[in-house]
């Protein structure tokens, strides 16, 4: 965290959460069909842990899913970055930035992941 003179300045635009925090399970599937795990989220982005590159820039989709009713929510955005985490076997962790912020269905019974 960045500071500033005795004040913390707080660089995120929200409050990240884990999977088990929030509405959607920490397996997704990042278009065209690569399996992701969920590291945490946020309103405006979520970051995973892939088996596969992801490149900066570029256009992503990501499937999102819910615990309890399997609903599927289909998010648009583009890779912030991305780095190795991991050698044996290679595993890349990187940031999707949404365009919009996910959300089930009207009438679902969870809220979205803006925080107050």
């Amino acid at each position: 965290m960045a500071t500033l003179g005795n004040q913390e300045r707080e660089r995120r635009r929200a409050v990240r959460v884990r999977p088990e925090q929030g509405p959607w399970r920490a397996e997704a599937v990042l278009r065209p069909g690569v399996p992701v795990r969920i590291i945490d989220l946020a309103p405006h982005g979520v970051r995973v842990a892939s088996p596969a590159r992801l490149r900066p820039g570029r256009r992503a989709e990501i499937q999102l899913v819910a615990h309890a009713t399997e609903e599927r929510c289909l998010v648009s955005g583009h890779i912030g970055r991305c780095r190795v985490i991991q050698l044996s076997p290679l595993c890349f962790e990187g940031v999707i930035e949404f365009e919009t912020e996910p959300r089930m269905r009207e009438g679902s019974n969870y809220p979205s992941l803006q925080v107050d």
